[in-house]
């Protein structure tokens, strides 16, 4: 416990810095810089199909369901694959409630705001979920299940981490997303993954064993 607490704690202030980095001086011009040069190219397309591996609609069904059949098929948690399921579901379920209060809490314009009104930055407690940016949901998301993923199947860990950041690098190619809320959204995904491993299973695998 108190390894993971050092990690969470050092990464947390490691990405804090890179955030504020990111949202000071390259964020602006990154989104604006794919707005103009790809908007008309193929990107946007190949990147809105890349994010819908992680639209929130439909994993927050998929979970509701595994919920469901989990409770019809092994209410016990007999069965080794029955908990590895309830780990996940539980791993996205508690992801998607920190970033959706987080989005809500800091309220940031979307980058469509800024293209559209040159409105930049953060509007705290704010209910235009449709607008607000920070941090990513479909990066959270991918992070969160996949990593959760990792944790079970450790020989598949570059792929899931890497259909991850995939995932996230197609939030700013379809300018839904700043990078600064992308690299907030993985953190929060990663780390709620290892944590709800530790309490779920009692314990906590090193990334590198």
């Amino acid at each position: 416990m108190r390894n993971l607490f050092k990690k969470t704690v050092f990464y947390a202030v490691i990405t804090a810095i890179l955030y504020l980095v990111l949202f000071i001086f390259f964020d602006k011009p990154v989104d604006l810089w794919v707005h103009n040069t790809f908007s008309n190219t193929w990107l946007p397309h190949a990147g809105t199909y890349i994010s819908s591996l992680a639209t929130g609609s439909c994993i927050e069904l998929g979970i509701a369901l595994c919920f469901i059949l989990i409770i019809i098929v092994d209410s016990g948690l007999k069965r080794r694959r029955t908990r590895f399921l309830l780990y996940i579901c539980i791993c996205g379920a508690i992801a998607i409630i920190i970033g959706d209060g987080l989005k809500y809490l800091l309220g940031r314009y979307r980058p469509i705001m800024l293209f559209e009104h040159n409105l930049y930055g953060l509007h705290f407690f704010s209910s235009e979920w449709a607008l607000n940016s920070t941090p990513s949901g479909h990066t959270i998301r991918a992070f969160a299940l996949l990593t959760a993923l990792s944790m079970l199947y450790r020989r598949y860990t570059v792929v899931f981490i890497s259909i991850a950041a995939v995932i996230g690098v197609s939030r700013v190619a379809v300018t839904a997303h700043y990078p600064s809320d992308v690299v907030f959204g993985a953190f929060i995904g990663i780390f709620t993954a290892l944590w709800t491993y530790k309490h779920f299973f009692g314990t906590y695998k090193e990334f590198n064993n």
